[in-house]
């Protein structure tokens, strides 16, 4: 296997960062993702952050964190920002036996 190595300008590389930044952001927030675990949120559905989340379940976020690696409670992550949709939210209340209210 051949190795190229190329020099760019610092103009230039910051021409290309920009560019295929601007295009990770555009898909990002259009939901679509290089990553096969996860899927585009389906439409209609509204997403709560972790603070309105928990309020909402009544459980602490040590709960939260304990239904997510049980697979009760499925985040949807982007960057940094976690959410839950309204369905993963029903999903969760009725996985854990409180029931939907």
């Amino acid at each position: 296997m051949a190795q190229i190595f190329t020099s760019y300008s610092d103009g230039e590389f910051k021409e290309i960062v920009s560019e295929h930044g601007k295009e990770a952001v555009k898909k990002a927030l259009h939901g679509e993702t290089e990553e096969k675990h996860t899927s585009p949120p389906p439409q209609n559905i509204g997403y709560r952050t972790r603070t309105q989340t928990r309020l909402m379940l009544g459980v602490a976020y040590s709960t939260m964190h304990y239904w997510e690696k049980a697979d009760i409670l499925v985040p949807r992550r982007i960057g940094r920002k976690v959410y839950y949709s309204d369905e993963a939210i029903r999903d969760a209340l009725t996985k854990s036996g409180k029931g939907v209210k």
